[in-house]
């Protein structure tokens, strides 16, 4: 079929990814039984990626050169050889032509969406309903879903309340709005003032500047004394201290991304108030629930960003692939509460 253009890291690069990458030409790959070539037209650059090309995310380990990209948005150019009919009634449906998000992408193998064409197994794919644009579609992977798992998982009940940190982030933001629609109240942490009115205009319903205020003290106050049902948190070191002080008596703290080595956990809370801290990393969630259940949680958050309930907010950068240098030093110099930056063509 030709030539494609790919990014491949050769070698990892903890102090300067962008120079890790290469633009390369190589044979657009052939769909095998099973699979559809998918060619991607959009991908934001998560943490996640930079992570990938830093050689310190724990999921992505291929064989160098490899290609990045945890996420994306294409359309089918060609399906493959089915020798037995797919398993799923979604897979059943696809077709040439239509515009598909996979969860996951082969990125786990090198094979990832910064490139033009991927080939990817069937039942991976989910179509993008037609009131999602491009760019919010390109995003709904890696927070989206991640945000419907934390509230599957936790079992918020309605009127009660969810600690979040970071809550300035996209996904601190696609979270408020989740919440919102399923009756759970947030209590939202960040370190700048000038967020704290953009976080109660999308839903938030209190907001504590941990620069200024205590965190364990506010949540009590704002919880008559209860703590908050459940806590995320994705930074680590000190910062990650007040989270269990300030959820329940058997409350549950999540903790995900990778913005620190070690986590504070004050004994008294695991011992005295049977606090619990876990690790939440989407493909975990994603790999225990059963076929049909993860079909259905996966439609689930194309029909949220088909209402407007979750959109992501506006990119802030495009860049065609061959400028992913420069795309990936704009990615790192901003904080993670700006819009994506997208690689595009």
């Amino acid at each position: 079929m030709g030539k494609e253009k790919a990014v491949v890291v050769r070698q990892f690069n903890k102090d300067n990814p962008a120079e890790a990458l290469d633009v390369v030409k190589r044979d657009v790959p052939e769909p095998k039984a099973g699979e559809a070539l998918v060619r991607v037209l959009m991908r934001p650059i998560n943490p996640s990626d930079i992570f990938c090309i830093q050689g310190i995310y724990g999921g992505w380990h291929p064989k160098l050169p490899a290609i990045p990209g945890l996420e994306g948005l294409g359309v089918i150019e060609k399906i493959g050889p089915q020798p037995t009919p797919p398993s799923t009634e979604t897979a059943r449906k696809l077709k040439e032509g239509q515009r598909v998000v996979a969860v996951p992408w082969p990125s786990a193998e090198g094979e990832g969406t910064w490139q033009q064409y991927v080939a990817v197994p069937i039942e991976n794919l989910v179509p993008v309903r037609d009131e999602v644009s491009n760019e919010d579609a390109a995003q709904y992977l890696v927070n989206p879903v991640t945000a419907l798992g934390f509230f599957e998982d936790l079992k918020i009940p309605k009127c009660k309340y969810l600690l979040q940190n970071a809550a300035n982030s996209v996904l601190g933001k696609e979270v408020i709005l989740l919440a919102k629609k399923r009756g759970v109240k947030t209590i939202n942490v960040v370190r700048r003032d000038e967020v704290i009115n953009e976080l109660k205009s999308i839903g938030a319903d209190e907001v504590i500047n941990s620069k200024t205020e205590n965190i364990v003290a506010r949540v009590k106050e704002i919880t008559g004394n209860e703590g908050a049902w459940a806590a995320i948190n994705p930074i680590g070191g000190p910062a990650s201290r007040p989270f269990f002080s300030a959820v329940r008596n058997s409350g549950l703290v999540y903790i995900y991304s990778m913005y620190g080595d070690e986590v504070y956990v004050p004994i008294a809370d695991l011992l005295w108030r049977d606090v619990t801290v876990r690790g939440f990393w989407l493909n975990v969630w994603l790999s225990r629930l059963p076929k049909d259940v993860k079909e259905q949680k996966l439609q689930e958050v194309m029909d949220l960003m088909a209402d407007g309930i979750i959109k992501p907010p506006p990119a802030r950068a495009k860049y065609p692939l061959d400028d992913v240098k420069k795309a990936v030093e704009d990615a790192q110099s901003k904080s993670g509460s700006a819009g994506k930056v997208l690689l595009e063509g």
